[in-house]
């Protein structure tokens, strides 16, 4: 059975725990040691006391669950012992360390790959499925919002990293979902231009609300609208093409409604992709493990570290393009 090592028992770490725990033999450590025993003694697993004590076992895979701007050093330190890696988004904070990092991982013959889970979310695959009965797509326009406070019910959003600039937070790289599943669809991005801010009356340092324009290499343009403000969780996308729209929307958490429908040209009546009216938040975290575990090497609907670092690089083009006023090319490592 595969042996995994999970960085990190926050509440991510501590979900993926779980959901391994059902597949793999795991163990887990935290940097508060007091924390990966609870965590351990909780669900009957393994624990260390140390990241180097942990690593020294020789783990198959490690999950980096840790603050993001560990995650390049972890990797690889990861990837040094032999293991692959699979990174809890963003891959990075910034891109110092990541081409290192890649060119580790190819000379070691080790895949990295990053949790972007809205890839196995029910909507986002729909709408993937759906893409050729729209024709040539034109543009798109995603979204995502929800009131930070909510994120995380049991704990002080103060004390989160989404609310801290020292800990890789804000809006645009805690949601990255939404540049990896366009890209994911349409392809590297030539361009950004952004706007972001911080709107709020909330406790913290980062931006709360960002609206991104992406010009893809095939001339497609995406739109992104972004925001830890509104009271209800929303999220979803409209793709128009010359055949047809498509539109997903997502509302509501566990449960989630969701609704996916085809518009055809003129005024006929919109078809009914996918209803979903009780959809489970943590089906995609389930999905996406089980497919890394037993698939990693070749299934191509995990995100690879070089299209992870493609994400991160368009991320914090957008968030230059804020500071600066105008349109960032990204670094392309795909």
């Amino acid at each position: 059975m595969t042996r995994v090592l999970i960085i990190g028992c926050g509440s991510i770490g501590r979900r993926h725990a779980a959901n391994a725990a059902r597949l793999a033999t795991v163990a887990v450590v935290d940097e508060l040691p007091e924390r990966s025993s609870e965590t351990a003694r909780s669900m009957g697993l393994q624990t260390y006391n140390s990241v180097d004590e942990g690593l020294a076992s020789r783990p198959d895979v490690v999950i980096v669950a840790a603050p993001h701007q560990t995650h390049v050093p972890l990797a690889s330190k990861a990837l040094a012992v032999g293991a692959d890696v699979l990174i809890e988004k963003p891959l990075s904070t910034s891109l110092d360390g990541v081409p290192a990092l890649l060119s580790q991982a190819d000379q070691h013959g080790r895949k990295i790959h990053v949790v972007c889970n809205m890839r196995f979310h029910r909507g986002v695959a729909a709408l993937r499925r759906s893409l050729p009965r729209i024709g040539r797509t034109l543009f798109a326009r995603a979204q995502f919002g929800q009131y930070l406070p909510d994120w995380r019910p049991n704990v002080d959003y103060r004390t989160s990293y989404s609310a801290r600039a020292d800990m890789g937070g804000g809006i645009v790289l805690d949601a990255i979902h939404e540049i990896d599943y366009l890209v994911w669809f349409f392809g590297p991005v030539d361009r950004v231009t952004a706007e972001t801010g911080r709107l709020s009356d909330l406790a913290i340092d980062v931006e709360d609300y960002a609206m991104l324009a992406l010009t893809h290499r095939n001339g497609v343009r995406s739109e992104i609208h972004l925001d830890c403000l509104q009271r209800s969780k929303r999220r979803g996308c409209e793709i128009v093409g010359t055949d047809g729209t498509l539109v997903w929307t997502s509302e509501g958490s566990a449960p989630e409604e969701c609704l996916v429908r085809f518009f055809p040209p003129g005024n006929n009546q919109p078809e009914t992709i996918l209803y979903d009216p009780n959809l489970d938040p943590a089906t995609p975290y389930i999905d996406l493990l089980q497919l890394y575990l037993s698939n990693r090497q070749t299934d191509n609907s995990l995100l690879e570290g070089r299209g992870a670092a493609d994400d991160l690089a368009i991320a914090l083009a957008a968030l230059l393009s804020a500071a600066v006023g105008y349109a960032v090319k990204p670094r392309v490592f795909s």
